[in-house]
C-alpha cells in the first residue's frame, strides 16, 4: 500500500531524510491525497523520521493521526472569542485538547478525504486549530492521537542519548577501586561513585539495626 509525504513548503533537508527512509515526497500547496497513506508536514515542523513507518501503519486502523499540540492548552485557550463561540456551537464543550495538524497522517478513504475538505472549508472562519477540531467533530473519523513526543526535537533527544552512551563507555574504561563499606568488608566501584556506595551501605546498615 503506497505511502508518501506532502511538504507544504519545499525543504531539501526533509526531502533528503525522506529519501533515506525510502518514502516518496511531493511539494504541494493543495490538500490532495496523492497516496493511500499521506503525511502532511508544515514548514518548521520537527519530524520524527524514526517513527514514520509506525505512523503510516496506524492508518491501517485509523483514518487520521496527529499529535497533541501543547500540554495544558485547551480549545478555550486558542482563537478569538467569535471563533471559540462558533466552535462551541458545534462541539458544545471547549474543554478539550487541541492537536498539531502540522504533522498530519491521513488515509485516502472517505473519512480521510472528508476530514481534509471539511477542515480546509472551516479554516475560512479563522483559526486553523479550532477549524481542525470542528472538522473532527463534524466528520467523526477514527482519530489516533499521537503523544506530544512526536513533535520533540529528535536531534536533541539523540544528542542526549549519545551523551548517556558516552558516559557509559567512559565508565567501562575507568578502573575500579576497592572500598571498605564495613569492617573487613570491601566492594569494588568507580572512584566517582565512592561516596554514593558508602552512603548506600550506611543506610542498609541503619535499616538492619532498626529492624
Amino acid at each position: 500500500m503506497s505511502s508518501g509525504i506532502v511538504l507544504r513548503q519545499d525543504n531539501p533537508v526533509a526531502r533528503s531524510k525522506a529519501a533515506k527512509c525510502g518514502v516518496a515526497v511531493a511539494v504541494r500547496t493543495d490538500w490532495a491525497l496523492p497516496w493511500q497513506r499521506t503525511l502532511f508536514i508544515a514548514p518548521n515542523t520537527c519530524v520524527p523520521w524514526d517513527l514514520l513507518a509506525v505512523g503510516f501503519d496506524f492508518l491501517a486502523r485509523w483514518d487520521v493521526a496527529a499529535p497533541f499540540w501543547r500540554t495544558g492548552v485547551l480549545a478555550t485557550n486558542v482563537g478569538t472569542p467569535a471563533e471559540r463561540e462558533r466552535t462551541a456551537r458545534i462541539m458544545h464543550d471547549l474543554r478539550v485538547p487541541v492537536y498539531s495538524h502540522e504533522l498530519l497522517f491521513v488515509s485516502n478513504n472517505q473519512a480521510g478525504q472528508a476530514l481534509v475538505s471539511t477542515w480546509r472549508a472551516e479554516c475560512a472562519q479563522g483559526d486553523e486549530r479550532l477549524a481542525f477540531l470542528r472538522a473532527l467533530y463534524i466528520v467523526k473519523p477514527t482519530f489516533c492521537v499521537l503523544p506530544r513526543l512526536w513533535l520533540a526535537d529528535l536531534a536533541q533527544r539523540t544528542h542526549s542519548d549519545e551523551m548517556a552512551r558516552s558516559r557509559t563507555r567512559e565508565r567501562r574504561g575507568e578502573p575500579l577501586i576497592r572500598v571498605e563499606v564495613a569492617p573487613g568488608r570491601y566492594v569494588q566501584c568507580h572512584a566517582r561513585d565512592k561516596e554514593q556506595v558508602l552512603a548506600r551501605f550506611q543506610r542498609m546498615g541503619q535499616g538492619r539495626r532498626h529492624g
